[in-house]
Formats: C-alpha cells, sequence, structure tokens
C-alpha cells in the first residue's frame, strides 16, 4: 500500500470567459500551481494524470459544468485518487452542492486537496474549516448576485437598454435603442391593421401574404436563425410590448425609456383596448367541454417534413366543430411540401384503429400467441385468444383514455404520406400488451 500511486486529477474553473483567449490565462495559472504542488509530493508516490478538466465561463453556483461531469464519470471508473484544486470554491460554490461531491467522493475512496488552503477532512477541525469556507464561498457568490441585480433594476428604472433580444423597429449602438427606420414601418403597418381588423391571425396573414419575414439575426455560436414566416403568437407579443412606446420593462413595472417611441400613446392605448374587449368576451362565453378525442396525439407524423402533427380544429357555420391533424411545420407558417397538411382526424384514427384491430386476428398474431402461451405457466393460451376476441368486440365501448393506451402499446407511430399512411407497430413489447390485456 505504501508504494501504490496516486492518480492526481487537477480540476480548474472560471466563472466568465473574459481573458481566456489568452495564450496563458487564470485556467492556466491555476493549473500550473496544481502542478506545482503535486511535484511537491513526489516522494508520497503523487502521479498527475494527462486529462484536463477545465470549465472555463461556468458558475460555480451549480454542477451543470460539462469538466465538471467528466472528472465525475472517471471517479466513478476508477481512474482517480485524488483531486487537486486551487481553491475550494473553485470546484464548488454552493455548501449543498459541494456537501453532494465529498459524499461521490467518499463513495469511491477520492481525496481532495486545496492548494492554497491547509485543511484535513479526516479531522473534526479540518471538516468545520471546510463548511467554514464554503460558507463564506456561497456567501460571496449570493452577495455578488444580488449587487448585479440591483444594478440591473436601477438602469432599468431610469430607462437605460440593458440588453437582450433587440425588439423589431430598433437596433441597438453604443449600448442605446435606436429606431430602425425600415422595421419601423412594418410596425406602425402592424399596429394599424390590428385596430382596423381588431385580429392578429389575420395580421399574420397579410404579412405572410406580402413576403415579409421574420428578422435575421446570428446567435452568439454564429448560426443564423429567423428569416421565418410571422406567427399570430409573435404578432400578439408586437402588440403587446411596451418598448413600441418608449417604454422599458422590469419584472412587471413599466418605466419611461430613454429611447424613442415607435407607436403613438394613444395608439398603444387603443390597441390595449381592444385587447381587453376581447379578453372580456372571451370571459362571458360558456365553458364548452372539448369534444376533441385526439386519440393518436403525439403518435401521427408528416412523412415529408419528419414532424409531429397536432390535434387541431376549426368551427364553420358557428355550430359544426371539425378536429384534424396539422402538420406541426404547416401550422407553424414554416414550409411543408407534402400533400396532405391537414387530415380529417375521425377519418384517420378509424383507419387506423380498423387496421389494428384486424392486425389482432391475423395469423401471425396468433403464433406470437401460441409463442407467448408456452412460456407462460399461469395463463393459457385460451386466456390470451379470448382477451383479443374481447378488445375486438368491447373497442367501441372503451373509454377515450383506455383506448389512446392501448393504442399507444402497439403503434410507435403513424405516417402520414401523400399516398396513404404507414402504421409502424411496437412488436418489442408485444407480449407484455397481450400479458396486461389478459390480466
Amino acid at each position: 500500500m505504501e508504494n501504490k500511486i496516486i492518480k492526481c486529477a487537477i480540476y480548474t474553473r472560471k466563472s466568465n470567459d473574459d481573458g481566456l483567449e489568452q495564450d496563458f490565462n487564470s485556467l492556466d495559472a491555476q493549473r500550473l500551481s496544481g502542478e506545482n504542488y503535486i511535484a511537491s509530493q513526489t516522494h508520497e508516490n503523487w502521479r498527475l494524470i494527462s486529462k484536463h478538466y477545465d470549465d472555463g465561463g461556468f458558475s460555480g453556483g451549480n454542477m451543470d459544468r460539462p469538466a465538471l461531469r467528466e472528472l465525475f464519470d472517471d471517479v466513478e471508473a476508477g481512474l482517480i485518487d485524488m483531486v487537486v484544486v486551487y481553491k475550494i470554491d473553485r470546484l464548488s460554490r454552493s455548501l449543498f452542492d459541494f456537501a453532494k461531491i465529498v459524499d461521490l467522493f467518499d463513495e469511491h475512496s477520492v481525496s481532495f486537496v486545496s492548494v492554497t488552503q491547509s485543511f484535513n477532512t479526516s479531522t473534526s477541525s479540518g471538516k468545520l474549516m471546510l463548511n467554514m469556507l464554503l460558507s463564506f464561498a456561497q456567501y460571496e457568490r449570493e452577495l455578488t448576485g444580488e449587487r448585479i441585480r440591483d444594478k440591473f433594476a436601477s438602469s432599468l428604472k431610469k430607462g437605460m437598454w440593458m440588453g437582450g433580444c433587440v425588439p423589431l423597429g430598433y437596433e441597438v449602438k453604443d449600448r442605446k435603442l435606436l429606431i430602425n427606420e425600415e422595421e419601423a414601418k412594418l410596425i406602425k403597418f402592424i399596429y394599424k391593421e390590428f385596430i382596423e381588423n381588431e385580429s392578429y391571425c389575420n395580421v399574420a396573414h397579410q404579412l405572410n401574404m406580402l413576403g415579409r419575414r421574420t428578422r435575421l439575426r446570428q446567435t452568439k455560436n454564429g448560426k443564423t436563425v429567423g428569416g421565418q414566416m410571422f406567427e399570430p403568437k409573435a404578432i400578439e407579443r408586437i402588440l403587446k410590448n411596451p418598448y413600441y412606446k418608449g417604454c422599458v420593462v422590469h419584472l412587471e413595472n413599466v418605466y419611461k425609456g430613454e429611447h424613442e417611441a415607435i407607436i403613438d400613446e394613444k395608439i398603444w392605448d387603443r390597441v390595449q383596448e381592444i385587447f381587453a374587449k376581447h379578453s372580456e368576451t372571451n370571459q362571458r362565453k360558456p365553458k364548452r367541454p372539448s369534444s376533441s378525442p385526439a386519440l393518436l396525439s403525439g403518435l401521427i407524423w408528416c412523412a415529408t417534413c419528419n414532424c409531429l402533427m397536432r390535434a387541431s380544429s376549426s368551427r364553420k357555420n358557428c355550430n359544426t366543430k371539425y378536429f384534424y391533424y396539422t402538420c406541426y411545420n404547416h401550422a407553424k407558417y414554416k414550409t411543408c411540401k407534402a400533400i396532405y397538411k391537414n387530415v380529417p382526424a375521425e377519418l384517420l384514427e378509424r383507419s387506423v384503429v380498423d387496421e389494428i384491430l384486424r392486425i389482432l386476428k391475423s395469423p401471425e398474431i396468433i403464433m406470437k400467441i401460441n409463442k407467448l402461451a408456452e412460456k407462460q405457466n399461469d395463463v393459457d393460451k385460451v386466456d390470451f385468444l379470448q382477451a383479443v376476441k374481447n378488445l375486438n368486440e368491447s373497442w367501441e365501448y372503451l373509454h377515450t383514455e383506455e383506448k389512446r393506451k392501448v393504442l399507444k402499446m402497439l403503434i410507435k407511430n403513424v405516417e402520414v404520406m401523400d399516398d396513404g399512411i404507414k402504421i409502424n407497430l411496437n412488436l418489442e413489447d408485444f407480449d407484455g400488451f397481450l400479458i396486461e390485456l389478459a390480466a
């Protein structure tokens, strides 16, 4: 045991990514200190492993860090005997999280050491010192968070722009919101059209018919997003956004902003009156229980787009309500090249159910039942066959939830294609389905 090699891993962390592009950054400095410390313990057979565990730009307030997760995996795999950190707060700034880390290390007989803080966790005084250090680290983190939130709130009360997604109609220059004249015309058009027809769905439809698309922008990782058709909900958000009347918002509070308004306050108030009127009208309407069974919800796929089809409905003549399965891309005003973007729910469900009940009577299924009966000592083959027969005869009398449960056990998904539908069965768990059905 005296000659056992102690495999040491160095873990480094920095809360933000400032300066990480430098040739020698904070993570390198922490690692160099750890390497020197391990070298000083060579007589104790400490040996540094080659793998690096560096988390640059990750908070110590949680454990959602890629390098830390790798460290835990290697600890569980028995690849590490000692974890070396520059300071304890590099490992965690949360007392609760650190307790879980210590439990994991103890479970796998792994020790840890701080280069700049000397203590021995095998003694009661050492454990006390560790808890005190962690308590102060957590206090410092929470205090910093409070200061940042207070500064953020104070700046917004003054009407300053504090970052985030730039509203359509504005652009940022020198940390200030400035009006983008071309986009501002679009915002004015949206407000004008909504006041005229009082429907943001119609406004979205008009914009899409005119070929207008959402703003293109680049994310931090360089990905380009936007350039899509306008969804009704996006129009609603624009119509309810106080930034357009020259205000800023913090939590539920609205403050006068430093930026120039695009929409006159009278127009803004008129739009909000329309929303309030519609809300009051909807509250007066008697609530009707939903009659949509959505029997195949979560199982129907648009084969052309390779995406789910969701349950939807429309009402004609103010009386009859029709239910459909609609391609999710089509519903979100995205391109769907399928012939059947909307499929009548009743017709589709009836077709699928008829086919499933027919399959349960097929010779192939009878053979599977015979094979299953040979494995089961407590259930006779006749019981399985009777269970399937009962399902066929009593299907129409089952509750919707019972029908949905049976179909989800039997079906992986149903693909809607231009020339028909394709049912992909879940035969892997068919034996379990028969056993439950017989029971």
